[in-house]
């Protein structure tokens, strides 16, 4: 396993990933240009998720090497936010901004109004926003989303791609879009990589 600084924004070049011993992921390559948007597809299971944990060094059991540029954000499934801080705090604290910056971010994603509320106060569409918020606001050089729609309505899932692609339109982080909704793909992203078989290769 090895892992080191990359000239594109990632580079992705293994021969297996293992997860509690048992073969998950088999031969992948694929890199990530400056900038570039790709979406990484397959049904539940087959190991996307997998793939962005590598790429983040939560998963170090593979053969091969990741070349990744320093600074990652992820946008997990469900928002991964502190309970005991406000909205504002939470963008402050983790993507390490002062409070004015943390207010603008607010106002950017429509939460303006919601800066003194705590996560268990907001709707999960408004934590999904402060998830994506928080994300932009710590500019990563690569950005990892996995399946970040998950669990929306129709009208929600619409709103929430098209505040993602104003954001990235204005800062354009490279960006690997977990999900198994063709139609975000295909929406989102610029180059789709597909997962199949086990374990999984790209197809």
């Amino acid at each position: 396993m090895t892992r080191q600084g990359a000239t594109r924004a990632l580079s992705f070049d293994i021969s297996a990933a293992r997860v509690g011993g048992s073969a998950v992921l088999g031969a992948i390559r694929f890199e990530l240009g400056q900038g570039e948007c790709v979406a990484l597809c397959g049904p539940s299971g087959i190991g996307k998720s997998t793939i962005l944990r590598v790429i983040a060094g939560l998963e170090t059991d593979f053969d091969g090497r990741v070349a990744c540029a320093p600074r990652i954000g992820m946008v997990f499934q469900e928002p991964v936010l502190l309970p005991w801080r406000v909205a504002r705090d939470n963008l402050r604290l983790l993507a390490k901004i002062d409070a004015p910056t943390a207010q603008g971010w607010l106002e950017r994603v429509g939460l303006g109004a919601c800066a003194d509320r705590f996560p268990g106060q907001l709707s999960l569409g408004q934590q999904r926003r402060l998830s994506l918020a928080r994300a932009f606001a710590a500019t990563p050089d690569v950005l990892l989303l996995d399946e970040p729609f998950v669990s929306l309505d129709s009208d929600m899932a619409d709103e929430m791609m098209a505040l993602f692609e104003g954001l990235h339109r204005a800062r354009p982080i490279a960006t690997l879009i977990v999900t198994h909704v063709e139609a975000e793909a295909s929406r989102l992203a610029t180059r789709i990589l597909r997962l199949a078989g086990r374990p999984a290769r790209l197809v």
